[in-house]
């Protein structure tokens, strides 16, 4: 990651000092002071995984083993072809569950993980998240107005949202964190900053002019060679999604991002053209998938979740074990993985970065402390059985992250 940091420039000054003093900063009233362009990552190819969940379930008393030995997972990463790890920051933190703080996307572990990940030359592709999801027994509801913005007309959301996202990067900069990649938002096209549970694309379009006048802004004066990201999900909707948030204002962005989970009880479709080097072809923007998973285990056996007592939330390639057992190996997550990555650079795309890909399920007696998201759905992890530490041999590494090193 090439980073140059500048003086702060007369806009930087306004909008630090609006925001301390709680006023806004209008990115059509704040004009960054011109600096000699230059070219943002995308000679890179970003190969990695999520690792928001690494250092929370170390403190809880889990452990990342490599060959039997206790190993720091973010070593590991580098050591076998990662270049780039995946972290979120939150706005509106999770409430306390059960007695638990969850707190992997707050402030202080994010910056702390953001500098054990740069320690080991690993680039960051950071989500800030400004809306948060309400958990429950059921279906997940997704990217809702914050409590502090529920009042607020679109225009003072956009400002808001202006103020948060400019904030936080300065912020994270004089910390000496620098972001290669910053995407604002979480799959947009599920809703963002809603004020109902509704979909709006065009407004979410509005909102993103905002966010991504932020990351420009900060680009000009901190780290110019940041990417810009707009993050949706499932490739067979992106077409439609894509349109309506560039048409209303949101197309100051650099990658376009995809969630792509195609197998059962999330079930996205296939990409357009069938494949995502055809699909490069659809947009103007270079893709890249950033989220997506491969299960290395069934993750159930007569009648019962392994790992801990926690639901499972999904399976590739699908629930049926009788059918496709065979398919749940760590090579076979590799060759996959491997292959998905290798179609996506064909098509000029820029990364693949696999999620929840540092999950370990709660050890047997370990007793409740373990959730990873506020919800009752029991102590433990969803997502144990797409990692690549096996839980079925004491959380060592598998060969499934091997699928970096094989990606040039």
């Amino acid at each position: 990651m090439r980073i140059r940091i500048i003086p702060w420039l007369a806009a930087s000054a306004l909008a630090l000092c609006l925001s301390a003093c709680g006023g806004t900063v209008d990115p059509n009233e704040v004009t960054p002071s011109p600096v000699p362009a230059v070219t943002p990552g995308l000679d890179v190819f970003y190969k990695g995984t999520t690792m928001c969940f690494a250092s929370y379930l170390q403190d809880r008393g889990l452990v990342y083993r490599e060959n039997g030995n206790v190993t720091d997972p973010y070593e590991s990463v580098a050591n076998h072809g990662g270049n780039c790890v995946r972290l979120q920051l939150d706005m509106v933190p999770f409430e306390e569950y059960d007695g638990t703080v969850i707190d992997w996307q707050s402030w202080d572990r994010v910056v702390a993980d953001a500098k054990k990940a740069q320690a080991k030359g690993l680039s960051v592709f950071l989500t800030l998240k400004p809306d948060y999801d309400i958990f429950s027994s059921g279906p997940t509801n997704h990217n809702n107005v914050p409590a502090a913005w529920a009042s607020m007309t679109d225009e003072q959301i956009g400002k808001s949202l202006f103020d948060w996202v400019y904030g936080r990067l300065v912020a994270l900069a004089k910390e000496g964190v620098y972001p290669a990649l910053v995407a604002v938002g979480n799959e947009v096209n599920l809703g963002f900053l809603k004020s109902r549970n509704v979909v709006d694309n065009s407004r979410t379009g509005r909102l993103l002019k905002y966010g991504f006048q932020a990351v420009r802004n900060y680009m000009v004066e901190y780290n110019p060679a940041c990417i810009s990201v707009l993050h949706i999900a499932d490739p067979s909707r992106a077409e439609y999604a894509v349109r309506d948030i560039e048409a209303a204002g949101g197309n100051d962005y650099d990658v376009l991002a995809i969630s792509y989970y195609p197998g059962t009880n999330i079930g996205h479709g296939a990409p357009l053209g069938g494949s995502f080097s055809a699909m490069a072809r659809s947009f103007s923007k270079p893709l890249m998938v950033l989220e997506t998973a491969y299960s290395f285990n069934y993750g159930y056996d007569n009648g019962q979740w392994m790992g801990d007592d926690c639901n499972n939330a999904y399976n590739y390639p699908d629930w049926n074990k009788d059918q496709n057992e065979s398919n749940y190996t760590p090579s076979m997550g590799r060759a996959w993985l491997g292959a998905l990555a290798q179609d996506i650079k064909r098509g000029g795309g820029v990364g693949l970065i696999t999620w929840g890909t540092e999950s370990l399920p709660d050890e047997p007696n370990h007793g409740k402390g373990l959730y990873t998201y506020p919800a009752p759905w029991a102590h433990g992890s969803t997502w144990e059985n797409n990692s690549y530490w096996d839980f079925t041999r004491g959380n060592n590494l598998h060969e499934g992250i091997d699928w970096m090193q094989d990606v040039r």
